[in-house]
């Protein structure tokens, strides 16, 4: 009996060994997940390359060859890409511009009409979208054209559509997300329900956080169909009485079937973190957790996705890291909710 005991003893503690060496195992399997590439803010991703910058620098991070090239532009914000063009807001002069550069011949030109310091460019192709003073400009840099296309703020481009932000464009609306056809020169109001900001569009989706409430929601609409769906939820309760949803409505993004965004606050929808949502089966799923109240910039190209610190929300537990995670490399590691 003794010996009996002895050896349940063992096996118990060999058993304990084991499941403390499976949980290091998947510590360090998430750990390796994530990949920090660098330090700064407002990550964007085309492609190989990854742009962003830390407010006086741009780097250029080529996923391939793993390097990261740098240009100074002191008072730099907001950068994106699109193929072998960035666009970022300048203040290096001491006047808001817009910085262009081409990758492929290293050819620098600025906007600098109908630019304020709330400035933030969005580029597709050749176009550049960016708004002023309450307006929203169209720029062609292949022919160097630019005109004045709506009253708003907040805009994106995808091919030959612009979506936006109004207060005072529909009369019969008060907030609305407006669609402007770059060929018809025709817009329509997508949505004008609850507090919708910061449309995002991409093929025939559009995108947009409903911030009514709290830290607001996700809501899309289709084009195709003319119909709206909630990505994310609402604020409801939950079947123990305490307040849910309104907590992703802080930072969006979408590109194919996939929607990126953070979520804030830990609740019945989830855990706060970078999450990805697949619009063909309709699911969210958490890519990376956080504590509660840490904002992050989720940003999508085909299966990587990165991301930063908004800086408007940086704190020291926190951090200022820029982060890459490859979901074709491990998908297994997801889970969806």
């Amino acid at each position: 009996m003794k010996n009996k005991g002895k050896l349940c003893s063992i096996a118990l503690a060999s058993t304990f060994l084991v499941l403390v060496f499976m949980i290091l195992i998947s510590v360090a399997a998430s750990a390796a997940q994530v990949t920090k590439i660098g330090t700064g803010y407002e990550p964007a991703v085309y492609g190989n390359n990854v742009v962003w910058t830390n407010g006086v620098v741009i780097h250029l991070y080529d996923l391939t060859n793993k390097t990261d090239t740098m240009f100074s532009s002191s008072g730099a914000s907001s950068p994106d890409i699109y193929d072998s063009k960035l666009v970022w807001h300048d203040e290096s002069s001491g006047t808001p511009r817009l910085s262009v550069y081409d990758i492929s011949t290293a050819a620098k030109s600025y906007i600098t009409q109908n630019v304020d310091q709330y400035s933030k460019p969005a580029i597709y192709g050749n176009r550049i979208v960016w708004s002023a003073n309450d307006s929203v400009y169209l720029r062609d840099i292949s022919t160097s054209t630019q005109t004045k296309i709506g009253n708003g703020s907040s805009p994106d481009i995808y091919d030959t559509k612009v979506v936006y932000y109004s207060y005072s464009e529909d009369p019969e609306m008060d907030i609305t997300i407006r669609m402007y056809d770059i060929d018809t020169k025709k817009k329509i109001t997508v949505n004008s329900y609850g507090d919708p900001n910061i449309p995002r569009i991409w093929d025939t989706n559009v995108i947009w956080s409903d911030v009514y409430n709290h830290q607001g929601y996700i809501a899309m609409y289709n084009t195709s169909t003319k119909k709206i769906i909630d990505v994310t939820h609402q604020l409801d309760t939950d079947p123990y009485g305490n307040e849910y949803g309104a907590s992703t409505g802080t930072h969006i993004a979408i590109q194919n079937d996939k929607i990126v965004y953070n979520k804030c606050l830990d609740d019945y929808e989830g855990k706060p973190g970078v999450y990805v949502y697949n619009i063909s089966t309709g699911q969210s799923t958490p890519v990376y957790n956080y504590l509660e109240e840490v904002y992050t910039t989720p940003e999508i190209y085909n299966n990587t996705i990165v991301w930063g610190i908004d800086k408007n929300y940086v704190n020291g537990e926190a951090g200022n890291g820029i982060y890459l995670y490859d979901l074709a490399n491990e998908p297994e590691n997801l889970t969806a909710i």
